[in-house]
């Protein structure tokens, strides 16, 4: 176990380095659809990710169900999702990121989210995130989603907010983690395998 740990510690010094903190949240940041967890959690996990992102979807199917069940829901940890969009790479991303963010309007952002990341491989061809969206939603919720991403000129404003702070967080790729306790932020670039990242936290929560 002792070698194992030492692997798993060196590893993580590869992938993570300190950014500057940001400014302190205020009450208003419990609202916030995408994040989740207890307002008392020691820390917070912000991931930043691009739906279009394929090892974006893999992080958000193979890692954040065990992370959210083993530290979100006990209380552990926050998750905070933020929008990170490589339009010049994923011409679909914006439009992905805006049914997701209408969809957490209405309280369906985790379902939202999950589909259009399940879908990935769907849309990604030909950009009808509608229909994906659709097979998880009433006709009536649909109608409401369809008439916030045309209408709502503010839709986007969550998205430029998290694209600011990913600025200065130095994000250059998705997904990107940021694991926040005692103001420090501390950066992990790309896909981090849930044992390794559990290691990480573990030794966070422990100190």
């Amino acid at each position: 176990m002792r070698t194992k740990l030492i692997t798993l510690t060196a590893a993580l010094a590869l992938l993570t380095q300190s950014v500057p903190a940001a400014a302190p949240t205020t009450g208003a940041a419990a609202k916030n659809y995408k994040l989740s967890g207890s307002p008392t959690a020691p820390m917070t996990l912000e991931v930043y990710t691009d739906f279009e992102c394929p090892s974006c979807r893999n992080l958000y199917i193979q890692v954040l169900p065990s992370f959210t069940a083993e530290y979100v829901a006990t209380g552990k940890v926050q998750l905070l999702h933020r929008d990170y969009l490589l339009e010049t790479m994923h011409k679909y991303t914006r439009t992905a990121a805006r049914y997701a963010n209408a969809a957490g309007q209405m309280g369906k952002y985790d379902l939202v989210s999950k589909q259009i990341f399940t879908t990935q491989g769907d849309w990604s061809q030909n950009g009808n995130i509608d229909a994906a969206v659709a097979k998880v939603l009433t006709a009536a919720e649909m109608t409401k989603i369809r008439d916030i991403v045309k209408n709502d000129t503010h839709l986007d404003d969550t998205v430029t907010s998290d694209m600011a702070q990913g600025n200065k967080d130095a994000v250059n790729q998705t997904p990107t983690l940021v694991v926040v306790k005692n103001g420090k932020r501390t950066k992990i670039d790309g896909f981090l395998p849930y044992p390794i990242l559990k290691s990480y936290i573990d030794q966070l929560l422990a100190k």
